[in-house]
């Protein structure tokens, strides 16, 4: 029984029987070469890939992924050390360093005269590679050389395209290269070459193994000895380029598990109370990191920012962040955050900011006049008596002015009853002069003196 059970699942998971050995090696030869036709394929998918990144738009890297023929060199690589056919393999190397140099240089030209050029997402994607990244360079190699080899035709080729992604990293590189003089600039060129590094040399790794495997014939004939230090330094190169890419997926890890502390304190303690958190990051300060939270709603009291403090301390994850709230902004549907960076909706809302700087402003300025002079009615009255006699009452006190419309403002409003038998005219004389004399007198731009 077991041995019947043996037979089935290696029946189904082999792949000798429909290897053509012969084709498999000469396909991948006759592809190996970047020369006419693949040259202007390669630069049209480099300029889409470049465009694509720079408009954050995911369908036209894709379609770039799709017609770019950089697998190809790298697929002649992993098959020339296979086979140790050492021509072929000069020829691979030489034509992958075609490959690379074509793919940076027209991406690097187009993000030098992009009016664009800001790092957007799909590009920051691409500078942080990490272990994921290795397993999944492995098994695209893996796909890719295996449906090469097939004896009939496959439909995975396209798919494993996509998967290995190789020419969005290179594009990447060739922003950072445009913008090595700006922040930034250093670290996505050195990131964005890591993860093509990790996807070309893991292609390469698991093409080599699939042909091993498979049992490929030598073209020149190895020796025992040579062999086995060949493959011991290919296992310690290797061993050598993950274990950056291990420190980089811990980070993510670190990072990830913090994002999720961080939104469940959010939905606990601070949504559904009038304000909602549409969005989060954090700035690096000398010693320690803030956390940003950019708010909507009613506006969070100087007490419940203290409250809401003291719980962050009570969360062991969150004891080493201190917490800034961003308020004031207007409404913001949540997918807008999500799918846009902050800086693009930092920039819409900025007039909304300014508008509302500008009331705080002219608030400030109104309070300060109430606090420093608190309508001095008392300290005013015996000199508004002595100067105009006619005024039996006055009352005075602040009021708000709008048209309905735009304007609105915050004024100092007059009230004042005059004694009976004052002629109109002279009362109207006498309104224009309380009025300046008050400005004058209080330090106020705008007073309305009206008559009871």
């Amino acid at each position: 029984m077991f041995q019947h059970i043996k037979e089935i699942l290696l029946e189904i998971i082999n792949l000798k029987d429909t290897t053509d050995i012969r084709k498999t090696i000469d396909s991948i030869r006759k592809s190996i070469a970047i020369r006419g036709y693949n040259v202007w394929i390669l630069a049209c998918a480099a300029m889409l890939a470049s465009i694509g990144l720079d408009t954050n738009s995911e369908a036209v890297i894709i379609g770039a992924m799709l017609i770019s023929p950089l697998m190809s060199p790298i697929l002649g690589i992993g098959l020339s050390i296979g086979i140790n056919d050492r021509d072929h393999l000069i020829l691979a190397l030489e034509n992958f360093a075609i490959a690379v140099a074509a793919s940076m240089t027209v991406s690097t030209i187009y993000f030098l005269i992009t009016p664009f050029g800001e790092p957007t997402s799909q590009i920051l994607a691409r500078t942080h590679p990490t272990t994921l990244d290795v397993l999944i360079a492995i098994f695209g190699g893996i796909a890719g050389i295996v449906a090469n080899s097939r004896k009939e035709i496959t439909n995975a080729i396209p798919g494993v395209a996509i998967a290995t992604a190789l020419m969005p990293p290179l594009c990447v590189a060739g922003f950072g290269l445009a913008n090595i003089g700006r922040e930034g600039g250093l670290a996505i060129l050195g990131g964005a070459l890591y993860l093509f590094f990790i996807n070309s040399f893991f292609i390469a790794l698991s093409t080599f193994l699939i042909i091993r495997f498979l049992n490929f014939p030598y073209i020149e004939f190895v020796d025992r000895a040579t062999k086995i230090k060949t493959q011991r330094w290919i296992a310690i190169f290797a061993v050598l380029v993950i274990l950056p890419s291990g420190y980089f997926l811990f980070n993510q890890y670190k990072q990830f598990h913090r994002d999720n502390v961080v939104q469940k304190f959010i939905n606990e303690h601070i949504n559904n109370r009038g304000h909602k958190v549409v969005d989060f990051d954090y700035k690096d300060l000398d010693s320690l990191t803030q956390l940003n939270l950019y708010m909507t709603g009613s506006f969070i009291s100087d007490d419940s920012v203290l409250l809401y403090d003291s719980m962050r301390r009570e969360v062991n994850e969150l004891k080493d962040l201190r917490i800034k709230f961003i308020q004031n902004l207007p409404p913001v549907e949540e997918d807008e955050i999500t799918n846009r960076t902050k800086y693009e909706v930092l920039k819409d809302i900025q007039p909304f900011l300014q508008e509302r700087q500008q009331q705080i402003d002219s608030l400030k300025k109104k309070i300060t006049t109430i606090v420093t002079d608190t309508l001095p009615l008392k300290s005013l009255r015996k000199e508004i008596h002595i100067n105009y006699p006619d005024i039996e009452k006055i009352a005075i006190s602040e009021a708000w002015e709008t048209d309905f419309d735009k304007y609105q403002d915050t004024i100092t409003l007059v009230l004042a009853s005059w004694k009976s038998g004052i002629r109109t005219s002279q009362r109207r004389q006498e309104e224009a002069k309380l009025s300046e004399w008050l400005k004058t007198r209080m330090h106020l731009d705008t007073i309305k003196v009206v008559s009871y």
